[in-house]
């Protein structure tokens, strides 16, 4: 399998950047992953930090070298990142209700197929030629008002409720997790993994930059979104991947790295977070320590 991986993460207008992206590789499987810190809670940043470690640290443990099942995976991982924000809320006795909590996206590549989980507004594109053949949908309010017919596509770009969600990983109400039927790929298509800083300011135009070389189109994407949000600008995160097809040797394209180097980007906390990075650091560990690998005949919670 080839396959070439770009990623950004901007801090945009705030203080501080809450979101995180990981991606990780096996001889067979490829991880992807992007969370988006919610800001409204203590802690998103760290929400959004141990989503993506615990999802990269149980695809290290279990795609050796492919994942058996990679639906049960994303299903599993998902209700086990919510379960560490939440044990990392009572470890420090922070009520379930003001919970750390981040949306995330995550995605599986295997035998030349992706298969994608979602919970809020953090998005997955399937593009093919510079054009959308899927997307996720967002867990929102406003995709709510979409569906209904009460607002237009234009409308949702500026809507005032634009940024809340009604699922996301971490505090008192389970995940809504969504996962997608498996996609075959096609030489050239792209996933690209994205927060909603990134796509919102762009909206439905923000797959057409994907027909520019991969190289050219991550940094143009998020200067043009960071260009659209003006002083309002969110946290912006884009991870992509381009398949190259079938092949026995990885190609890889800078900046990436595999597993075991950390392929999680941290960006600094700001000097108003309530954590230092070696308080993060040891909170990781404590999850790293908890993560067993599971044996194949144990049942998978279902998704909703």
């Amino acid at each position: 399998m080839k396959i070439a991986v770009f990623h950004d993460s901007r801090i945009g207008r705030r203080s501080m950047n809450q979101d995180r992206l990981a991606w990780a590789q096996s001889e067979h499987a490829v991880l992807l992953v992007v969370a988006d810190g919610m800001g409204g809670h203590r802690h998103g940043e760290v929400a959004a930090q141990l989503a993506v470690q615990h999802l990269a640290q149980t695809f290290s443990g279990l795609a050796v070298p492919r994942l058996d099942d990679p639906r049960r995976f994303l299903a599993e991982g998902l209700q086990g990142a919510h379960r560490a924000i939440n044990d990392y809320a009572a470890q420090r006795t922070i009520p379930l209700d003001d919970a750390p909590r981040t949306t995330c996206v995550a995605c599986i590549l295997q035998d030349g197929a992706a298969l994608w989980a979602h919970v809020g507004d953090s998005r997955l594109y399937h593009v093919r030629q510079g054009h959308t053949v899927t997307r996720t949908i967002d867990h929102s309010r406003v995709q709510m008002l979409l569906d209904a017919g009460q607002i237009t596509p234009e409308e949702a770009l500026v809507h005032p409720h634009r940024n809340l969600v009604f699922s996301c990983l971490g505090g008192d109400q389970p995940p809504r997790i969504d996962i997608g039927a498996a996609v075959r790929l096609e030489a050239g298509d792209i996933l690209a993994l994205c927060s909603d800083g990134a796509w919102g300011p762009t909206g439905e135009r923000f797959p057409a930059a994907f027909a520019l070389p991969l190289e050219r189109a991550v940094p143009f994407l998020l200067d043009a979104a960071e260009a659209a949000a003006g002083p309002t600008c969110d946290n912006l995160t884009l991870l992509a991947l381009r398949f190259d097809g079938a092949g026995s040797d990885p190609d890889h394209a800078a900046p990436t790295a595999p597993l075991p180097t950390r392929t999680t980007v941290v960006e600094a906390f700001g000097s108003d977070a309530a954590l230092s990075e070696a308080e993060i650091g040891d909170t990781v560990s404590e999850i790293r320590r908890r993560i067993v690998t599971p044996t194949t005949d144990h049942t998978s919670p279902g998704a909703t």
